[in-house]
């Protein structure tokens, strides 16, 4: 494959039928979308580092182009990114994860030591639970909105087909598995760089400050109390970065640039860095 060309194909987890991009050569990167977006969510983070790695990007069950499925757990979820693992990332990946991406690749790298070569995550992966009432995450999620936007969305390739109950379920899930996340990081064996937004629950209302308070305090609890390799930072919302096609290139350039950098550190220190026996 060259530099430039891009690859799609289809990868399978038992029923289900993993859609996979890959482009470029060298040092692999694989990334984990958040939950509720797909692999379209990178489309210009690929194109800012296209040439310089070999960029795996995939779809989670029941999101964007690929097959649904009726398992739509948190360890189902895992069990993609297994499977991509497996069959498709060389030996030692750097991980790339965004929200429920990036704590799936924590879980992953803390169970399969020696197997991946870094971590970078983005607005995630931090040990606290944002859920204080998973009722209300019912409620918000169970909208007229929430259940046909998509869908419609799914129908095209760039959504995702789970009902508002079974992503309530996943989101609350999520959160309750942060509170072991500690217990993750102290697992780890490779370096990891977190990037985060500064408001990542808006800027609006009672709910927002709480959880933007007590994301800032997962940021320094991960800091504190883990023995990994560790450097974290904060910038404006992430989603916009990502998703927005006429935002400033400025911030999206700087993610970039600190995302080339902690590769390079990464790759330059995974080698040596073992954790110490607890």
């Amino acid at each position: 494959m060259s530099r430039t060309e891009v690859k799609h194909y289809k990868v399978a987890n038992g029923d289900v039928q993993l859609a996979v991009s890959e482009t470029g050569q060298g040092q692999t990167l694989l990334f984990f979308n958040g939950g509720g977006a797909t692999q379209v969510s990178w489309k210009r983070i690929i194109g800012e580092l296209r040439g310089q790695y070999r960029l795996v990007t995939f779809d989670f069950r029941n999101h964007g182009k690929t097959t649904t499925s009726h398992s739509t757990s948190l360890e189902s979820f895992l069990t993609d990114a297994e499977v991509m693992m497996d069959k498709v990332a060389s030996d030692r990946p750097i991980l790339v994860g965004w929200s429920l991406g990036a704590d799936l690749a924590v879980w992953y790298a803390s169970s399969h030591p020696g197997r991946v070569a870094g971590l970078f995550l983005i607005d995630g992966a931090l040990p606290v639970n944002l859920v204080s009432d998973p009722d209300d995450v019912r409620r918000r999620l169970n909208t007229p909105t929430m259940r046909i936007g998509p869908l419609l969305m799914y129908l095209v390739g760039m959504g995702y087909r789970l009902t508002p109950d079974e992503y309530a379920t996943l989101t609350i899930e999520l959160n309750r598995r942060r509170e072991q996340l500690l217990s993750a990081y102290e697992k780890l064996d490779c370096p990891v760089e977190l990037v985060l937004a500064a408001k990542t629950a808006g800027e609006k209302g009672a709910r927002a400050e709480r959880n933007n308070a007590l994301w800032r305090a997962g940021e320094n609890n991960s800091r504190i109390y883990t023995q990994s390799c560790l450097s974290s930072g904060w910038t404006a919302p992430i989603n916009s970065h990502l998703r927005n096609r006429s935002a400033s290139r400025t911030p999206l350039t700087r993610l970039s640039n600190v995302f080339r950098l902690a590769c390079q550190s990464q790759l330059a220190t995974s080698d040596h860095h073992k954790l110490p026996p607890r």
